[in-house]
């Protein structure tokens, strides 16, 4: 897992880096300017002698490492020059003794903008408090309209570093290099879509200095598929832990497919599907590898529910069941047996509003509600939910003690205190039985003998995987769940 940190908390760990570890702010800023210039001379390398390239550097810190990567590109014999907007007097030390080096070498340092083909973006970093107005605000209007390519340093001018809120305005970034790891400014949204391709460079903050943070979010990434069990040589189908899918309704049949090859591909041995009568010759057609109990919900046979219960490691419920007094039973029932769960959409909805069944959720439960399912469970409004995500997601953990996967462009998991953002994933995906799949996935990991609340983060992140996978054969207008489910068996490897 790797690290998201609130641009103030970074504030901090550089400050402790620089004034406890004894690391000099000179030799942070030179390791930020060269993994930005080797990322521009990188891309630009190609078109160097045809090409120009302008700095807009503010008078911070954020802008002496635009001066330093000025700099370094210049003596690599790129077209440069360097806007300076801000009183040079107030300027920081660091950006004071910058601005001494390049005017010594011989840098342009120019009085306005100019139409450069490659802007660097260093006009300011992470710690970015109010919004941008007047003269900065028409420089990145005028920076933003232009057609060049944009690489900001650290966050893109006007993404604030500890929510991802646009301050007024922002500059729209093709490339950031953000430092010591990614912040919540560069990954939630609106932020992120500010910050186009996103590159994380290490420049040497120890290990200690982290613990300055107030909070430190983390992601998967690749080298954590790890954390899913391999398949033991010697196992049979049991082994691979036996899965209850609770889906479908009298018109509904699809989503109970989806979220049973969804939990196949990704390695569940046994996938029995509890859903209504009207369902079982299609859903039979469609999965044969699945065992198929059905209900009537007129005569509902709770003691063969139970018997369902009794037989499964891991139960899924919620997909396409619909709402009413049979399925507010069926998901209660699931609950008060402890055996571990995720509940989804309508198993969500069907007891959204009930707080004495809500009182019942623990620890082995995982809720993947999307924002309008997260407004009826929490009854806040769908917009302010969105733009708090971690907080409630957190507080729906800490008040209730189950497992929150909640479900948007970036989601937010919260697991025992600790909150993660999934990073996989691509706006295709925004597609109906997407999230049938999701469930699917991390039901089967649960069965599969993933560490539980390993599988509510891992999940997301393979079905972002799986998603990314598809996209890329199929693109993202034309991205079916179906097509997500194919390129689980790409992820998930042996």
């Amino acid at each position: 897992m790797e690290n998201i940190v609130k641009g103030t908390d970074m504030k901090k760990i550089d400050s402790y880096t620089i004034n406890e570890i004894g690391i000099p702010s000179l030799v942070l800023m030179e390791r930020a300017a060269k993994s930005v210039a080797d990322l521009i001379d990188k891309n630009e390398r190609k078109q160097k002698n045809n090409i120009t390239i302008q700095v807009i550097a503010g008078i911070g810190n954020n802008g002496a490492d635009g001066v330093a990567i000025g700099r370094m590109l210049y003596l690599l014999g790129y077209n440069i020059c360097i806007f300076v907007i801000g009183d040079k007097e107030r300027a920081t030390e660091e950006f004071k003794t910058q601005l001494s080096i390049v005017e010594k070498i011989g840098v342009p340092v120019v009085s306005s903008v100019i139409d450069a083909d490659v802007v660097v973006d260093a006009l300011f970093g992470i710690g970015l408090s109010r919004d941008i107005t007047g003269t900065y605000e028409q420089l990145i209007s005028e920076i933003n309209k232009m057609k060049n390519i944009i690489y900001a340093v650290d966050i893109p001018s006007g993404i604030n570093g500890d929510t991802g809120e646009v301050m007024g305005c922002a500059i729209k970034a093709n490339y950031t290099v953000t430092f010591g790891c990614h912040k919540i400014g560069t990954v939630l949204y609106p932020g992120a879509d500010y910050c186009g391709q996103v590159e994380v460079s290490d420049i040497g903050y120890p290990v200690q200095s982290y613990n300055e943070a107030s909070e430190i979010l983390e992601y998967a990434g690749v080298d954590d598929l790890k954390m899913i069990p391999k398949r033991a040589n010697y196992s049979n189908k049991g082994t691979f832990g036996k899965i209850l899918i609770v889906a479908g309704s009298r018109d509904i049949s699809g989503a109970a497919v989806l979220c049973a090859k969804a939990a196949f591909r990704a390695g569940a041995g046994l996938v029995r599907i509890f859903t209504h009568e009207n369902n079982r010759d299609i859903i039979a057609k469609l999965i044969p590898e699945a065992m198929i109990n059905t209900y009537n919900t007129e005569k509902f046979n709770k003691k063969a529910f139970e018997a369902c219960l009794n037989w499964c490691d891991v139960v899924a419920v919620g997909p396409g069941i619909g709402i009413g007094t049979i399925q507010q039973m069926i998901v209660e029932q699931v609950i008060e047996s402890k055996i571990p769960a995720v509940i989804d959409a309508d198993g969500i909805n069907n007891i959204a509003a009930d707080e004495r069944v809500k009182k019942n959720f623990h620890k082995k439960l995982i809720l993947t509600p999307h924002l309008g399912e997260m407004s009826r469970l929490i009854n806040k409004p769908v917009k302010e939910i969105a733009e708090n995500l971690i907080y409630y997601a957190k507080e729906l953990n800490y008040r209730y003690g189950a497992n929150v996967v909640l479900k948007d462009a970036r989601t937010v998991i919260a697991t025992d205190g600790q909150i993660y953002i999934n990073l996989s994933g691509n706006n295709g995906m925004a597609t109906a039985g997407s999230g049938d799949a999701l469930t699917g996935i991390i039901s089967a990991l649960i069965g599969i003998g993933c560490d539980f609340e390993k599988a509510a983060v891992m999940g997301p992140y393979v079905h972002g995987l799986a998603g990314d996978m598809a996209a890329h054969k199929v693109s993202k207008t034309g991205l079916m769940a179906t097509d997500i489910i194919e390129e689980i068996k790409s992820v998930i490897t042996d």
